[in-house]
């Protein structure tokens, strides 16, 4: 059996010879025909003319069904439509007092840990991340089995691993073949716990709405969307019929699935990264001391000037990003700048070895925000950390605002230390921090 390693070394193979054939190359995988692009302008134009996800995406579905990030087709376009707007400026800016109070009770959280060495800080902000969806997202506040949490987090985790396992073993996707192995029980366990989270979120919104006066039964128009928060809405769309009962927890499942783990997993990549470069730490932090004093909270107006915050999270999106492979089917010919992907065939975008090109500035191999700063850097169409064109993420900027309000709460009360040259990852669909991703923090406050 193939393993995660043979996976690593595959990827790595592919894409140093990507790169040595000018940004896009092709090879053969068990027979099927693949494109690798890394070149950027040809990742967005790959991005949107190929809208179908790969079907090892499929395997993915006992957990999160037809929601947005794993459907194509007319579900696709519908639910996007439907959806888009619970994460809009308006609604996210409503989440920044939560924002706040979250980020600064994960800074307490890790206060324990000041001045006593090296600590791994992913599970407090894996931990932020999803409670802070609860929340805020979802507005069902906080959940108070932490056994439940836990446990979702490693049946989460587990169940990627389990996909993994059938992408690069294919015979495993044989349901009799896989039936017969450990693999299947364990399966349906994981999928049971991931399963009893969505029900557990989605009771608790529907009592709390229960509790509150509320009339759901107004038909819904444009206006109203617009400012209404993700669970809520999908339970009103449920209630005029737009979506099935079935359809609205397949959408709460993604959320949950897509929401806590890249932004958590994004931040532990950015604390690593400013440990280990003190002088852009220094410097971020003035930033944030000066915009917003020692202790006052991220404000709406205060997003726009933390300029430097906002490179450095696009620079440690570029060096380490939490997706490092985006898979599509490509149904018809696509001209790429001098390439003609076939018909019939499958492409492979990589952002992780594409952010590595020299067309993203001096030194791309090195941790440097201000090239996000430099008034010719043209990249931004072109940055896939949230998925390219028509399919990029909704929730970015949910991503975004969150990263950064943790950010501000964290940096004014630690300074951080790390090591980065002895970080390893592992790729589960995303790219996970496997070891050396600890760091040690000093209080500066």
């Amino acid at each position: 059996m193939f393993s995660q390693s043979d996976l690593q070394e595959l990827l790595k193979y592919l894409a140093d010879d990507c790169a040595k054939q000018g940004g896009v190359t092709h090879f053969y995988f068990f027979g099927e025909l693949y494109y690798l692009i890394q070149d950027p302008q040809d990742a967005l134009t790959a991005s949107n003319s190929c809208l179908k996800r790969h079907y090892a995406y499929d395997l993915g579905k006992d957990w999160m069904g037809n929601g947005i990030a794993l459907s194509s087709g007319y579900i696709w376009k519908r639910n996007r439509k439907l959806l888009t707007p619970t994460f809009s400026l308006p609604i996210i800016y409503g989440f920044l007092d939560i924002f706040n109070s979250q980020s600064k009770k994960m800074a307490c959280s890790v206060e324990p840990h000041v001045g006593k060495g090296s600590f791994d800080h992913l599970p407090y902000l894996t931990h932020n991340a999803l409670e802070t969806l609860f929340v805020g997202t979802f507005g069902i506040g906080t959940i108070d089995d932490t056994k439940l949490i836990e446990k979702y987090m490693e049946s989460a985790q587990e169940f990627l691993r389990i996909v993994i396992n059938k992408t690069i073993n294919f015979w495993l996707q044989n349901n009799f073949i896989f039936s017969l192995t450990g693999l299947k029980k364990k399966e349906d366990e994981v999928l049971k716990n991931l399963h009893e989270m969505g029900d557990t979120v989605l009771q608790k919104k529907k009592l709390t709405m229960k509790n509150e006066v509320l009339n759901i039964n107004t038909e819904i128009d444009t206006t109203d969307i617009k400012h209404k928060p993700f669970l809520e809405l999908l339970l009103e769309l449920s209630k005029n019929g737009a979506l099935t009962d079935k359809e609205i927890k397949e959408e709460l499942n993604t959320i949950i699935a897509a929401g806590y783990e890249t932004t958590s997993n994004q931040l532990t990549y950015t604390l690593l990264l400013l440990g280990a470069h003190p002088e852009v730490q220094e410097k971020l932090y003035e930033e944030i001391l000066k915009e917003l004093g020692p202790d006052r909270d991220v404000e709406k107006d205060d997003l726009s000037k933390l300029v430097y915050t906002n490179a450095v999270l696009m620079e440690s999106l570029r060096m380490l990003p939490s997706v490092p492979v985006l898979l599509r089917t490509v149904d018809t010919d696509v001209r790429l700048k001098n390439y003609t992907m076939r018909a019939g065939s499958y492409c492979a975008i990589f952002p992780l070895v594409s952010y590595h090109d020299q067309s993203w500035g001096a030194q791309p191999d090195q941790f440097r925000p201000e090239r996000w700063l430099d008034g010719d850097f043209r990249h931004s169409k072109e940055f896939a950390a949230f998925g390219l064109g028509k399919r990029a993420c909704i929730g970015r900027a949910y991503a975004i605002i969150s990263m950064k309000v943790t950010l501000a709460h964290f940096l004014r009360r630690y300074r951080v230390k790390a090591d980065i040259s002895k970080l390893k990852m592992k790729y589960e669909f995303m790219m996970r921090p496997e070891s050396g991703h600890e760091i040690s923090i000093e209080r500066r406050i």
